[in-house]
């Protein structure tokens, strides 16, 4: 059985809402590295970009993160970063659920290779069974759900995101 928790409009409104934070919070940014986990961060990234060229003078970069999630390690990211232009620099790593954290702590892992001036998390879904200490900045929902069940972030045609 699944249950819709949020439909496209609702994927669209909290995208907006988290644009906003971002911007809000990084108005003395000049630059800003957007990070998306791929698959469905490279959606929200992109979401979240087009809202940036729209409502902000921030100059935003877009890369992604190719996560091997068995074995939790950096495939690979496109396109390849210059850690010179991300020194000192705030990223934004983007992900869809931050579930056990695991995914987003092997990511920051990687990304601080680059010495970042701040990493921040931002994640359309926040779940409560973290096995690692992260804490997202900025997140569209927040679910207690059970263990057992499953929250799933479908991009297609009419984004949603479903619990199992």
């Amino acid at each position: 059985m699944k249950n819709i928790i949020l439909d496209s409009g609702d994927i669209k409104n909290k995208i907006k809402r988290i644009s906003i934070e971002i911007i809000e919070k990084n108005l003395k940014e000049k630059e800003i590295y957007i990070f998306g986990v791929l698959p469905n961060g490279k959606y929200l990234s992109e979401q979240i970009n087009i809202f940036f060229k729209k409502n902000s003078k921030i100059k935003f970069k877009t890369f992604f993160i190719e996560i091997d999630k068995t074995s939790l390690s950096i495939n690979k990211i496109i396109p390849e970063p210059n850690p010179i232009k991300l020194k000192n620099k705030v990223i934004i790593l983007i992900d869809d659920v931050i579930n056990s954290g695991a995914t987003l702590m092997y990511s920051i892992n990687k990304l601080l290779d680059y010495s970042p001036k701040e990493i921040q998390i931002a994640v359309l879904i926040e779940r409560n069974y973290k096995s690692f200490p992260l804490t997202p900045d900025y997140k569209g929902l927040e679910l207690s759900t059970t263990k057992s069940e499953h929250v799933e972030v479908s991009i297609d045609k009419s984004p949603k995101v479903l619990i199992k």
